[in-house]
């Protein structure tokens, strides 16, 4: 007795002792994790800023070469003079088709009069029927009217440095781009400024920012698979900044790959880290495997229990145990108001026992079993309460009609031949139903 008592005592002993060597690690573990985890959020929060700054600047400076672009037209005094009245057809193909696309880029340029009505329109390189840019011009009709207030404010202060275009990134028929607008009119000579009280000619254009093009600004910023896209198609893993939002229209945003410094931080520190974990851990493993399969054991066992406590072991069905756990919780705790329990007996199960044996009437149970269960699906729990005996508790579906259709699949399905190695059986089926209350 007292051997046995020392052994239990050493077993004891050495067990706190492995317990609170891992205790030890993984307190150590858990902590430099954890400052490893901080320090790779940080960097992360810091590269996503860095990122979030970059691509604003970017797209302000977009923008910024846009708006001087498209000034050349709509700030040149012989503007003024050709884009009114009688458009000036030479000027038009010397300085609008044949400059503003193949320099610049800028795909789309209308000129719009003050009834909003187009006077030019011009695709690329090709000039249009004017009354074309019409559905172009109701899309950013908002950019045009803020142009022509600025343009006003511009006039009534008398200040020179006030901005006169309105510009944005927006959707134009599923393509990404930049659309501007601008008063067309000169301060270098007073014959070319509208009168005071009137409004010039406004220039919209748009300039496409197509797959290459984003790809490009990517590569200058250092940011892979830079793209547009709307908001609602965002996808997971990629950073992303909202750089529209236009009613009426869905809000894009600019997403990119996500570059994350933190793995850098672990890739370096996971290897000094596990270096200093694996000789404690090795002499670890073999305690953490024996108590784990034991405690596995008792798992899986108390698992098996319970099963077989509220399972029949031949059909794999709810007992009577789990079958009364359910109507009790039906009836006194009040889980539903209704509820129909159903009474069923195997009819000819006895001749199929006595002619061919238990065997064969074990492979008829399990498979009338599996019958009715089918056939009561979602609408209600089957038990084996007895040989041949089962009672299903009804939850859904609770008229006389229905269930006298379901009681009625139950037996068709319970009457079909039985097929087993030898022979086929055949067997019925009688239910009787209750109601409550």
């Amino acid at each position: 007795m007292q051997t046995s008592s020392a052994r239990d005592q050493r077993n004891n002993i050495a067990f706190g002792v492995y317990a609170l060597c891992a205790a030890v690690i993984i307190t150590i573990a858990v902590v430099t994790l954890e400052l490893l985890s901080f320090a790779g959020r940080i960097a992360d929060e810091v590269r996503e800023e860095v990122e979030h700054h970059l691509v604003q600047s970017e797209i302000a400076r977009q923008l910024d070469i846009f708006t001087r672009d498209q000034s050349q037209i709509s700030k040149w005094y012989k503007a003024v003079t050709a884009l009114s009245g009688d458009v000036d057809q030479a000027f038009v193909e010397d300085e609008i088709s044949g400059w503003m696309w193949p320099e610049f880029g800028i795909e789309s340029s209308i000129v719009i009069m003050p009834d909003d009505q187009p006077l030019l329109t011009v695709f690329r390189d090709a000039q249009l029927d004017p009354l074309t840019g019409l559905p172009y011009v109701a899309r950013n009709h908002d950019l045009v009217a803020s142009a022509r207030q600025k343009y006003l404010a511009h006039r009534s202060a008398g200040n020179n440095s006030l901005p006169l275009h309105s510009v944005d990134v927006r959707m134009v028929e599923g393509q990404f781009g930049i659309v501007g607008a601008q008063a067309i009119f000169s301060e270098y000579s007073e014959d070319n400024i509208a009168p005071a009280g009137s409004m010039p000619n406004v220039f919209l254009t748009f300039k496409p920012l197509n797959r290459e093009a984003l790809a490009e600004i990517g590569a200058n910023l250092g940011l892979e698979q830079f793209r547009v896209a709307p908001v609602a198609d965002a996808e997971e893993g990629r950073n992303s900044l909202v750089i529209n939002q236009v009613a009426g229209q869905p809000p894009l945003a600019v997403s990119w790959k996500v570059d994350q410094p933190s793995m850098i931080i672990w890739e370096r520190s996971i290897g000094a880290l596990a270096g200093s974990f694996i000789l404690v851990s090795v002499a670890l493993l073999m305690v953490s495997l024996r108590y784990g399969r034991a405690i596995k054991a008792i798992q899986h066992s108390e698992s098996a229990n319970r099963h077989r406590a509220t399972h029949d072991s031949l059909t794999g069905l709810p007992n009577r145990l789990q079958f009364d756990h359910a109507l009790d919780a039906i009836i006194v705790d009040n889980e539903q108001e209704r509820c129909a329990i159903l009474c069923l007996d195997l009819d000819r199960f006895k001749a199929v026992n006595d002619t061919y044996g238990h065997q064969v009437g074990d492979v008829v149970l399990r498979t009338a079993a599996g019958r009715i269960a089918d056939a009561v699906g979602n609408a209600g729990m089957v038990a084996r309460v007895g040989g041949d005996e089962f009672i299903i508790l009804l939850r859904d579906k609770l008229d006389h009609a229905s269930v006298h259709a379901r009681c009625e699949r139950v037996i068709s399905s319970v009457c079909k031949g039985i097929v087993f190695d030898g022979g086929v059986a055949h067997i019925g089926a009688s239910i009787g139903v209750a109601w409550w209350p």
